[in-house]
């Protein structure tokens, strides 16, 4: 199938619109309900085996579990988003449902019951269930948006800009509540993160974070998207046919080469994101107000990372910038910790250790999130040049195809945290000690080399991706050319 074989199926129109600052805006706006999500759901292994005292084998286990039946409704949803025919566009139906639906899934899931452990493993199970997949309901199609808003090869660059930019404000927002209000250090809680009764209002104000940020984005676009490509009616059109280019889809080179890269990265940042609470509270020694100034301190790294993005990839391409940016995101990343297992960087509880751990966080935060845009850009990419093998647009189901390998993975990455605390028998409702500063090294000298390969094979995976500027501009006239 050719394009000109689907009358009406061309983002062309949209190649000479202009991206216009309220279109960044609204969009990145969304981008706040994930940053305030985000840095919720990053305490939730924490939350569980150290606040609530579930053991962290079994809460990791359901955690791991939630992860990876996740990755099965992700492409469809995100496949039912590109077929659907509505009013307002073929995502927002979507976006609507989910800002009805998280509120009471974000409820549940901060104000678990006191059941035994056995039954607590029932009830992270159930509750990260609802609330992925009204995530998910938000996420998927949201993010779809992008290729249509901006077909551009380097506004589609400065919109995901954008999006990773506002995403900060979120994270800020919500890291200033979490560890500046809920979780501060009290008389009674020496320890912030350790006190009980500030996670339930917690998630009640980010829940309100996440709706305000989220309504704002689905009307700020709305009009917008309900001008966009909806799918004809077919009559003819079979199930086969949506199979075969669905295949074509998930088959094509660039895409492979993608889902490579995110799927090996997938897995250091699911091991990652269950320990890295652990590392700051037990192997940096951080108070609660130490991580709000130390977060705060490496705000401005996604806004210079959006900045950084675009220029890169006009000087040497979005691959080659991506890569580079990535490298030293590693390196300046994970200096701090191995300094420290040395003898070398021995600051707990100094003044200058915050300004290091800021610092080299600051670089690896502008780099990281410079190569996430680079690397969203790339994908966004391959919707164009799907077009001209199927003559159809697949936005939401490129942007979720690798849910489930990446589900799968992360979901044994979500597992690991619990099994490496669980083999050094690390205790739950643990005071920082010097008991605790020697298995969370153990823990810290398994982790390090592990992320750290993990990494650089991701890195080495974007070698063999092929779509640059030119052949994407050759995707626009091939489509243009045969649009009726």
């Amino acid at each position: 199938m050719t394009v000109q074989d689907v009358e009406g199926e061309s983002p062309a129109r949209g190649h000479r619109r202009p991206l216009t600052f309220g279109t960044k805006a609204f969009f990145g706006v969304g981008s706040v309900a994930n940053g305030a999500y985000a840095a919720l759901a990053g305490l939730t292994m924490f939350f569980y085996s150290q606040v609530v005292g579930v053991p962290p084998h079994i809460a990791s286990l359901a955690i791991s579990a939630v992860i990876f039946i996740d990755g099965f409704w992700d492409p469809l949803i995100g496949h039912s988003s590109d077929q659907v025919r509505s009013r307002i566009g073929r995502r927002h139906p979507f976006i609507y449902l989910a800002l009805l639906l998280i509120p009471v899934a974000l409820f549940l899931r901060w104000h678990p019951p006191g059941w035994e452990a056995s039954a607590m493993f029932w009830y992270i199970l159930g509750t990260g269930l609802f609330l992925n997949l009204a995530w998910s309901l938000y996420e998927v199609p949201s993010g779809a948006l992008a290729p249509e808003l901006a077909p551009d090869y380097h506004d589609r660059t400065v919109l995901l800009g954008y999006r990773w930019m506002l995403g900060t404000l979120g994270t800020a927002l919500a890291t200033v509540l979490i560890y500046g209000i809920f979780l501060k250090k009290t008389p009674e809680h020496p320890v912030g993160q350790l006190n009980a009764d500030g996670y339930g209002p917690l998630s009640i104000a980010i829940t309100l974070i996440f709706v305000i940020a989220g309504l704002t984005m689905a009307l700020g676009t709305q009009k917008q998207a309900a001008g966009f490509h909806q799918r004809p009616h077919e009559p003819g059109r079979t199930f086969r046919d949506d199979w075969r280019d669905a295949l074509v889809t998930l088959t094509n080179r660039n895409f492979l080469v993608a889902l490579s890269a995110q799927v090996i990265a997938g897995l250091a940042f699911g091991i990652a994101a269950g320990l890295t609470l652990y590392f700051q509270t037990y192997l940096w020694e951080l108070k609660a107000q130490d991580i709000l100034i130390l977060t705060l301190m490496g705000i401005p790294g996604p806004i210079l990372g959006g900045i950084v993005a675009p220029r890169l990839a006009r000087r040497f391409g979005k691959k080659k910038a991506a890569m580079g940016l990535f490298l030293t995101s590693v390196i300046f990343g994970h200096t701090p910790m191995f300094l420290k297992l040395i003898g070398v960087l021995q600051l707990n509880g100094t003044p200058a250790l915050l300004w290091v751990l800021a610092t080299f966080t600051l670089v690896q935060t502008i780099c990281a999130i410079a190569g996430y845009i680079l690397a969203s850009s790339m994908i966004g990419d391959i919707v164009e040049e799907v077009q001209v093998r199927t003559g159809r647009r697949a936005e939401g189901l490129l942007t979720t195809a690798d849910s489930l390998p990446s589900k799968i993975v992360n979901a044994i990455a979500a597992l690991i945290p619990g099994l490496i605390l669980t083999a050094v028998a690390f205790p739950t409702k643990a005071q920082p000690s010097e008991k605790t500063m020697e298995l969370i090294t153990q823990v810290a000298w398994l982790y390090l080399p592990t992320v750290l390969v993990l990494f650089l094979g991701s890195i080495a995976s974007w070698s063999f991706y092929r779509l640059d500027e030119e052949s994407h501009a050759r995707n626009l006239e091939t489509i243009a050319g045969d649009r009726p």
